[in-house]
C-alpha cells in the first residue's frame, strides 16, 4: 500500500468510523499508537486496548454521522474540529442508554507517522457531554457552529 498523506489518513479514519468499521478503523492506527480520550479520562495505548474502546463506544452510539467542520494539517499533525450526532442505545463511561439523540462539537488532534495515527487527543465537550448524556440542556456555543470549508475555501452552500 502505497503511503497517504496525512489529510488522507485523516479523512479515511473519519468515514470508517461513520460507517462503524472496527477493523477499518484499526488500520489506520500504529500497532502502538495511543488514543487520549479526554473527555472520559482515559488512554487506550495499542490496537489491543483500542479494539474494545472502539467496539465500547459504537455500541452505544450505533448511528454515528459525523459532520468534519475544518481540518488544519501541517506536516505529520491535523486537527479537526468536527460535530457527532448519534442515538445513544447503549452504555458508555457509567451513562446508561437512552435513546436520545446526542449531539456534540468537538476537536480532535493527530499526529501521523509512515500513514499510520501514533497519537489521538479527543475533546468533546467534558461536562457539556455528561449534561446532554443526562437529558440536562447542554450549554449554549459561544458562537455558531462554522459551516464546513469546501477544497476551495469557501462555505458549503454558499455562492
Amino acid at each position: 500500500m502505497t503511503e497517504r498523506s496525512t489529510r488522507e489518513v485523516i479523512e479515511a479514519i473519519f468515514a470508517d468510523a461513520e460507517a462503524g468499521d472496527v477493523d477499518a478503523v484499526l488500520r489506520w492506527w500504529a500497532d502502538d499508537g495511543v488514543l487520549e480520550d479526554v473527555t472520559i479520562g482515559r488512554a487506550f495505548t495499542g490496537k489491543s486496548e483500542l479494539r474494545p474502546y472502539l467496539n465500547w463506544y459504537f455500541a452505544a452510539l450505533p448511528e454515528v454521522r459525523y459532520v468534519p467542520i475544518r481540518m488544519l494539517v501541517d506536516g505529520l499533525d491535523a486537527v479537526v474540529e468536527w460535530c457527532q450526532t448519534s442515538p445513544v442505545v447503549g452504555e458508555f463511561d457509567g451513562v446508561a442508554p437512552s435513546g436520545q439523540i446526542l449531539e456534540l462539537h468537538a476537536i480532535d488532534v493527530f499526529h501521523v507517522e509512515n500513514g499510520l495515527i501514533v497519537h489521538e487527543s479527543s475533546w468533546y465537550g467534558d461536562g457539556w457531554f455528561r449534561q446532554r448524556l443526562h437529558g440536562m440542556p447542554g450549554l449554549t456555543p459561544a458562537l455558531p457552529v462554522t459551516p464546513p470549508l469546501q477544497a476551495n475555501g469557501t462555505r458549503f452552500g454558499s455562492a
